[in-house]
């Protein structure tokens, strides 16, 4: 029976060969106020619930279709069977094999399909809500202009959430080919393109159609072998996960330490690769543009302490103070909206193209705060004061 916990049991539990938990990185662990729920909402298989305000898990409903992890803003959960650097390089395999068209398919239209396909020109995932964007933008940057993602009868399965999240991923990426005036492009599709169709049925057995999704650990090996030996394993990202600790510490400038996901970093290299944007707005689920009222800002900078990607830094210079924002490192996960005590500030999620590339800083100078944050006494003050606890100091 599934009970109530909180947020760092809940990405406890989830730990398995499937998925990788960074702790420090998830912004309900860095600060309890914030209000993201993201992976409940987008579980597939309803291991991870929202209710009443709290997060319930039923750890053993997992299936691994890293779905949690797409929606996640911060990767503080990571997919794993493959992760994402093995699936990148699964995919340009089976689109180079395939005539330079990417097919992804579900595993259930494939299971239904089994020896009508050619194994070698396809990749099969658990659900399509484990595609996110930088793959599309990836496979774009290395010339291949179009993916398809074949969904199986999605209202009937049990994972019938996912194709939500895809649709999402398959907006969002669409509208950066059309701002990157690229000729790539994203679709969903109920039917396998002829291309990939098998030409002799009788040479597919099950040996070879256990690479997509039947033995977990022989597609990793298979997946491996064709990925650059700098990639990270999941054995490596799963140690790595285990070695972070549950408690987030401060850092010597006051802040908490910080971790762009190396998914926003491939998704910029890759619109990188496609040129100059057009002139315009971006909008969709990535991005966030933080607008600050001077008039109810009182200079805490918490929003700073506990941004968990970098985008709102301190700046402290000749005596002037305030925060510089950088949109293409924000994530919009909210955290800095939820946690601000005056209400002082906004996320709104549409960016300027053209700032993603060009690591544009917008400078907010400020007012000298009323608490002086290089004394512990003062700041564990402050805390109690904004906060109503002490915060990162109540470890």
């Amino acid at each position: 029976m599934a009970t109530v916990q909180t947020v760092y049991e809940v990405l406890q539990n989830i730990r398995s060969v499937d998925i990788a938990v960074h702790q420090q990185r998830c912004v309900v662990v860095r600060n309890r106020k914030a209000g993201c729920r993201r992976c409940a909402d987008a579980c597939t298989s309803g291991a991870i619930s929202h209710e009443e305000n709290q997060l319930v898990i039923s750890a053993e409903k997992c299936v691994g279709c890293g779905t949690c992890a797409t929606a996640c803003p911060t990767c503080a959960l990571e997919a794993l069977n493959p992760n994402d650097a093995a699936l990148l390089q699964a995919v340009r395999a089976a689109a180079k094999a395939n005539g330079g068209v990417a097919v992804v398919a579900c595993r259930l239209i494939v299971e239904a399909a089994t020896g009508l396909l050619a194994p070698d020109r396809l990749v099969a995932v658990e659900c399509l809500g484990r595609v996110e964007e930088s793959l599309p933008v990836s496979l774009a940057a290395d010339g291949i202009d179009k993916l398809l993602l074949v969904r199986g009868a999605c209202e009937e399965c049990e994972h019938k959430t996912g194709i939500v999240t895809a649709q999402t991923v398959v907006d969002t990426a669409n509208e950066l080919f059309a701002m990157w005036r690229s000729s790539a492009n994203v679709a969903i599709v109920e039917k396998f393109p002829a291309s990939v169709r098998a030409e002799a049925p009788a040479a597919f057995d099950e040996g070879r159609r256990n690479f997509f999704f039947r033995t977990k650990d022989e597609a990793i090996r298979v997946t491996a072998a064709a990925a650059d030996a700098a990639l990270k394993t999941p054995e490596e990202a799963q140690a790595e996960a285990a070695r972070e600790t549950p408690y987030v510490k401060v850092m010597d400038d006051g802040t908490l330490p910080h971790c762009l996901p190396d998914r926003r970093e491939r998704l910029l290299d890759g619109l990188a690769a496609l040129g100059e944007p057009a002139g315009g707005l971006l909008t969709g689920r990535l991005w966030g543009h933080v607008v600050i009222d001077p008039e109810l800002c009182t200079s805490c900078r918490m929003c700073a302490t506990f941004c968990p990607t970098g985008a709102l830094r301190k700046f402290d210079e000749d005596g002037a103070m305030g925060l510089d924002h950088y949109p293409a490192d924000c994530v919009c996960c909210r955290c800095c909206e939820d946690i601000c005590p005056e209400h002082a500030l906004q996320v709104f999620n549409e960016v300027l193209a053209e700032d993603l590339l060009a690591g544009v800083a917008e400078r907010t100078p400020m007012k000298p705060p009323k608490y002086d944050m290089k004394s512990p006494t003062r700041a564990r003050t402050m805390f109690r004061d904004i906060l109503g606890f002490d915060g990162i100091y109540d470890r």
